[in-house]
């Protein structure tokens, strides 16, 4: 359990960072900006990939299960206030033509964040924290949901090369 509760703690600083580079908003971010945070992206995606491999042999006692929630509260919240970023900046992105490349790695990373949830949803204990993991999970998919629809007629960017993962933290 204590790879899962790391797992999700690096989670939740990633996406901080990412948070903190894209909270100055789009205008104020250049193109090599923005690839930096795709890597960093992928490099969430990553961090989710292995939680859902160490949860699977897991089950959490009710006090890690609180523990999970808490940090699954902040994922959920860092979560949405990005897709939030990414509908108000979407008039930047479109100008710097790289809506695109936002609409390719939201669509990517929606696959990754649903088995996410599903493993984190699947071990939680029956009762009140499985009702709020299945709560957060509602709130980050119908943001994530909501940000495709707004960019859903994006293009420009996909072709960008990110290189791979930013692990840097």
């Amino acid at each position: 359990m204590d790879k899962v509760l790391k797992d999700l703690t690096d989670i939740e600083r990633k996406l901080s960072k990412i948070d903190k580079i894209s909270s100055k908003g789009a205008s104020s971010l250049t193109v090599k900006e923005i690839v930096k945070l795709s890597r960093k992206g992928s490099s969430v995606a990553s961090c989710m990939k292995k939680c859902v491999k160490n949860y699977e042999g897991v089950t959490p006692t009710d006090a890690q299960a609180k523990e999970v929630l808490a940090l699954l509260e902040k994922v959920a919240s860092v979560n949405e206030r990005q897709m939030k970023l990414a509908r108000d900046d979407k008039p930047a992105m479109d100008k710097m033509h790289v809506a695109g490349l936002v609409k390719k790695n939201i669509s990517k990373g929606q696959e990754t964040s649903g088995a996410f949830w599903g493993v984190v949803i699947e071990k939680s204990p029956e009762g009140a924290i499985k009702g709020e993991v299945k709560a957060l999970e509602e709130r980050v998919r119908r943001a994530v949901v909501e940000t495709l629809r707004v960019y859903g007629d994006a293009t420009g960017g996909e072709d960008q090369d990110i290189g791979g993962e930013d692990d840097s933290d």
